[in-house]
């Protein structure tokens, strides 16, 4: 039980130290202000972690506290999760705060852990002790992974001492009430099959969106892994996680060797997956996914979709690619946003509305007339400095594999000190890697920060593609701004049709749109929506002649 904690002693006594003046403490908590609120719970336990205190007083007030402190956690999340990476300084700041105060809290559950060694009464609250630890790093992980971090291996390690910890206590099955995380009593070894299930799930690869329903589901289903220290029998059409209690890596499907090797029999899981995926295939009105427990906001065919993604990284040894890898690596050259795409491929041309120039184009060649006598042929680079736009220096990882796609993708890293754009997940992004003529447009599938890294897998769309300003036909198209979009072939060997890139909101089923190319406009009707990202939308179309 010893989790290598620093010495306590009564020097510097924290605000409280029983359970009465902690509760008044806790009233005055302005839990309104997140920032505030953290600074104060953060400085308490780092107090309350180096005093001397018996462990049932601590984990009276630890249990007191815990509540209000996920409630500002929560609210604190707002700030950082979702965003595009790198984070922005305040942003930066937020997730430092809120990581800081779960290792506090974790940490304060650890001192009592260490304290049941000698605390008999303490003892009978060893399972829930070791569940609130691993309840506390699960939710540390979370919001890690929402800020786009990586878990360091320091994190890795801690959470299998702490389930070693229950093990070597006896209580790794036994269920404690935790009305914070589920209406059901949750196990130890429940809490720890919900982090290695997260893990598993590569949650990074997800949306926001898609990453808060595998949150849930993994916390749903984690009660039905059983953690054993031998593998289930050979027959079993499920494969284990395999865990080693003494590493410091995260779960594989590859076993592991030694008194610390751990089977997660996913057994039990494989059933309730496969079967929600037969019945949302089905597609038989009464198997929505809420009445299948999946929650009322999932929708169809996203819910099946993301189920049938899940179904190998949790129960059949991971994701196998379809397409070889091609060892790939190189620098790359690397554009991030429409506008900056639009003008790169533009032969660094500003955009503008076809036929018109913008008040400041005017202006300015009013100004360059009166001046010079002539307007001058320049400023384009001018104009790429002051609206930010940069070819940036990638590093080409290797080429990357996705599921029920081509093997149009490649994994990408750059320096965090060098500078760049922000990625955000769904992003419309161009690359130029070595061998390529030109840009080729893609897509962000997902960003992560990794030690000083930013690494990032992206998607590319095949074609050349080609830059133009897009805007809707009808009675109110006059009204309507041209837009920056571009259009890509067709690739027949790949099934793919004629599709144009447009801003988002512009998808509708046989909506004619006008497209404007160096060599004049046409007019073109939507098809199908093939792909939407954050700040576009993909679909293919047909040419029609114009009314």
């Amino acid at each position: 039980m010893n989790f290598d904690l620093p010495p306590t002693d009564s020097d510097q006594p924290p605000a409280f130290v029983d359970v009465a003046p902690c509760r008044a403490w806790l009233a005055q908590m302005p839990v309104s202000n997140p920032v505030q609120a953290q600074a104060h719970f953060l400085r308490q336990l780092h107090l309350l972690n180096r005093y001397t205190l018996d462990g049932t007083t601590r984990l009276a007030m630890l249990e007191m506290l815990r509540e209000t402190i996920c409630f500002v956690q929560d609210e604190s999340a707002k700030k950082y999760a979702g965003k595009p990476l790198p984070l922005a300084p305040p942003e930066q700041a937020a997730l430092d705060s809120a990581h800081g105060l779960w290792q506090a809290l974790a940490t304060g559950y650890l001192r009592c852990l260490e304290a049941c060694d000698s605390d008999a009464g303490l003892k009978g609250q060893a399972a829930l002790i070791c569940q609130r630890a691993l309840a506390t790093r699960v939710d540390n992980h979370i919001d890690l992974v929402r800020a786009g971090m990586h878990p360091a291996p320091a994190h890795w390690r801690l959470v299998h001492r702490i389930y070693a910890a229950a093990e070597a206590l006896g209580v790794a099955n036994v269920a404690v009430a935790d009305a914070l995380r589920t209406d059901k009593p949750q196990t130890p070894m429940a809490a720890y099959a919900e982090q290695m299930l997260l893990a598993a799930a590569n949650l990074h690869e997800l949306t926001p969106r898609h990453q808060t329903w595998v949150m849930r589901w993994a916390r749903r289903w984690a009660p039905k892994l059983v953690v054993q220290p031998t593998p289930p029998p050979f027959e079993s059409r499920a494969l284990p996680l395999c865990v080693d209690l003494d590493s410091n890596q995260p779960p594989a499907f590859k076993p592991f060797a030694g008194a610390g090797a751990r089977f997660l029999d996913t057994a039990e899981l494989r059933k309730s997956l496969k079967g929600r995926i037969e019945l949302l295939a089905r597609g038989a009105p009464e198997d929505t996914p809420a009445r299948l427990g999946l929650g009322e906001d999932c929708p169809q065919p996203a819910c099946e979709e993301l189920l049938r993604r899940l179904y190998p990284r949790w129960v059949k040894g991971g994701m196998m690619r379809r397409h070889d890898r091609q060892g790939m690596q190189g620098a790359c050259r690397f554009v991030v946003g429409v506008d900056a795409i639009h003008y790169y491929l533009s032969n660094h041309q500003p955009f503008k509305s076809p036929g018109q120039l913008t008040s400041e184009e005017l202006r300015r060649q009013r100004e360059e007339l009166a001046t010079f006598g002539r307007i001058a042929e320049r400023f384009e680079d001018e104009y790429s400095r002051n609206h930010g736009y940069q070819l940036e220096n990638w590093e080409v990882i290797e080429d990357w594999g996705l599921l029920n796609q081509s093997n149009g993708g490649l994994r990408l890293v750059r320096p965090l000190k060098q500078p760049g754009g922000r990625l955000a997940v769904g992003q419309l992004i161009a690359v130029q890697h070595s061998g390529a003529s030109g840009l080729v447009l893609g897509v962000v599938r997902w960003a992560q920060i990794v030690s000083e890294e930013l690494i990032s897998g992206v998607q590319l769309y095949p074609g050349k593609s080609w830059p133009v300003a897009v805007r809707g036909t009808g009675v109110m198209a006059a009204r309507e701004s041209y837009k920056p979009g571009f259009v890509l072939p067709a690739v027949p060997a790949l099934e793919q049709p004629d599709s144009i890139i447009l801003p988002p909101g512009s998808f509708k089923p046989e909506r004619i749109m006008e497209a404007w190319t160096a060599e004049g406009a046409v007019n073109v009707k939507l098809k199908a929506l093939l792909d939407r990202g954050a700040d576009f939308e993909w679909a293919s179309y047909v040419e029609v002649a114009p009314r």
